[in-house]
């Protein structure tokens, strides 16, 4: 008969919950680590401000100083487009798209005659 000698053999019982317990703490300790990277960089991440919100945070700092129209022009001329233009860049995608679709389907009702 041939015995084969496995881990388990080669250790009591209290040998072996020991050992199984510090892998399972070296594997959790890797998966902790990852976790409070991940965790960093999002941090990091969002630390960051779009100049969007960069230029609406002016704008409401620097309408304390406004005097007069030239100074609300001026304000206004300054922040405005920056706080806009990514709500104004997507309604043009929607009108390009929705042109698009119109001109496919006209071009398919051509087709069609």
């Amino acid at each position: 008969m041939a015995t084969s000698t496995t881990s388990s053999d080669r250790f009591t019982a209290s040998e072996w919950t020991q050992q199984t317990m510090l892998s399972d703490l070296m594997q959790q300790k890797a998966l902790l680590i990852g976790a409070g990277c991940v965790l960093a960089f999002l941090f990091l991440l969002s630390r960051r401000s779009a100049p969007e919100e960069k230029a609406a945070r002016r704008l409401v700092r620097d309408w304390r100083h406004v005097d007069d129209t030239d100074d609300v022009r001026d304000l206004l001329g300054e922040n405005v487009p920056t706080i806009l233009k990514p709500a104004l860049l997507s309604a043009l995608e929607e009108v390009e798209r929705a042109v698009d679709r119109w001109f496919r389907q006209l071009e398919r009702e051509i087709e069609r005659l």
